[in-house]
Order: C-alpha cells, then sequence, then structure tokens
C-alpha cells in the first residue's frame, strides 16, 4: 500500500467519487488525504446505483471506508459547492496544491491565483469535444466514447490534454437506458482514464506521450451541454442498435 502525500482528493459523494475510489482500492495506492463535500442528492444517488445490475461501480469503497483502510485523514465539509470559502481555507491549511477532482461545480479563479491545481477527467476526447453532456454527441455523432484526463484551467475544458483512453459498449436495450448511461458509462470511463494516471503518477511525463490509435470527431463548433431528451433516446437506440449478441457483453477499453 502506498499514499502520495503530494495530491488529495475532492470528492463529491455520488457514483464518480465511488468510481474513482474504486480505482485507488484496486491500485493499492492512495492520495494523501480526502476532502469530502456534502451532496444534497445522495441518498437518491446510492439507491439508483444500487439498482442497477452490472453497474461495474462497487459501492464498497466510500470515504470513511477508504480512510481507515488507507490510514489517510478525512475531511467532511458542509459545503456543497466547489467554491465554497471553507474549501479553499482547508485546502491551504493541509498545504497541498494537487487534487483529484470529482465534481462541485465549476471551478473559480480565485483558485488558480493560489496556485491549486485540480486533476480532472473530462468525458470525451479534448479539445475536440467539449462540455459537460459531450459523451452523448460523441456517440451520436461518430459512435465514438472517450475520456480525458487534464488540469483545470481558467477557460472550462482548455487545459493540456494529460491523456486520452477510448472506450466501446455492447449492451442490449434491456441494460442500457438514461439512468445506465449517466450513473455507469459516464463515471465508469473516467475512473478507467484516472486509472491509467494513477498508475503513473506522480511521473505522468511518458504517458503524456501516448496517443491512441482511435479518435473522435466535434460533435459541433460549440461545447455540448444542453441535449434534448429526444436526442439522448437517439444516442441509446443508435448504441443498443449496434449491440452483438455474439460478442462479449459490457464496457470496454480500446486498446
Amino acid at each position: 500500500m502506498s499514499s502520495n502525500t503530494d495530491i488529495g482528493f475532492i470528492s463529491m459523494p455520488g457514483a464518480r467519487a465511488l468510481a474513482y475510489m474504486d480505482v485507488f482500492s484496486e491500485l493499492n495506492k492512495f492520495p494523501s488525504c480526502i476532502l469530502k463535500l456534502s451532496n444534497p442528492h445522495l441518498n437518491k444517488s446510492l439507491t439508483t446505483l444500487k439498482g442497477i445490475s452490472q453497474s461495474y461501480i462497487s459501492m464498497k469503497n466510500d470515504e470513511e471506508t477508504l480512510s481507515k483502510h488507507a490510514s489517510i485523514p478525512l475531511y467532511s465539509i458542509n459545503a456543497s459547492d466547489i467554491n465554497d470559502d471553507i474549501v479553499l481555507a482547508l485546502i491551504r491549511e493541509t498545504g497541498i496544491k494537487t487534487w483529484i477532482f470529482s465534481g462541485g461545480g465549476i471551478v473559480k479563479p480565485h483558485f488558480f491565483k493560489a496556485g491549486i491545481r485540480f486533476l480532472h477527467i473530462h468525458p470525451g476526447q479534448l479539445p475536440e469535444v467539449r462540455g459537460s453532456t459531450c459523451f452523448y454527441y460523441s456517440l451520436l455523432c461518430d459512435n465514438t466514447l472517450a475520456a480525458t484526463a487534464f488540469f483545470l484551467t481558467e477557460e472550462i475544458d482548455a487545459g493540456e490534454p494529460i491523456f486520452c483512453q477510448h472506450f466501446h459498449i455492447n449492451l442490449p436495450n434491456e441494460i442500457l437506458n438514461a439512468t445506465y448511461m449517466d450513473y455507469v458509462i459516464d463515471p465508469w470511463v473516467r475512473a478507467q482514464t484516472l486509472k491509467r494516471v494513477w498508475q503513473s503518477w506522480p511521473n505522468i511525463s511518458d504517458i503524456k506521450k501516448t496517443s491512441s490509435k482511435h479518435k473522435s470527431k466535434a460533435p459541433s463548433p460549440r461545447a455540448c451541454y444542453v441535449m434534448h431528451p429526444l436526442l439522448r433516446m437517439m444516442t441509446i437506440n443508435k448504441v443498443t442498435n449496434r449491440f452483438d449478441p455474439l460478442s462479449p457483453k459490457g464496457l470496454f477499453i480500446n486498446e
């Protein structure tokens, strides 16, 4: 078991944070501490995730469990917004300058001015595919699914990519729906991309040099944020229509 004294983990409790903590546990490699935000919708999220079969997220590695197992400090904050003054105050108190980010809003400039770095996993290939709903648009546009690790900057989705990983889905319509997309696929592709970076951390220079033969086209010259429910359904139908019952079923990393 090892821990990295140069990087902490900011957890917005929910599916994405649980998927990230599964990665820490699997690799037996941990951040120096956990800063746990407050998610007012956590109970709903956990109830939804528990009701999903083949979720790919164990739900065994919550913040308290991981803190005890890895013998690392856990700081719980009564704030759901990453930009709350108490968050920056605690970050300064720890002295840690680099943090793995798992949600909590759009980071405001005062963090960057304070010299804080946030390692973020974006659900699309950067810089081509930007925006919070971009993995839907990417699947709809050219059947690609990717996630990119990068350090946040003041401009949204504009940081230099560290590593991009591509994936593919082979699931039937009785499994794949909007809930599965949001609660399983989105956090899982982010976590698997984090895993590649975390395996190399802190020596990420080599992983920056790796490039995937798989590429995503830009669905739009603009960032992909709002998506009409009909377009979401079209995306899901497109993916399930490509289901191959003769091939392994599930979510896969493109090598």
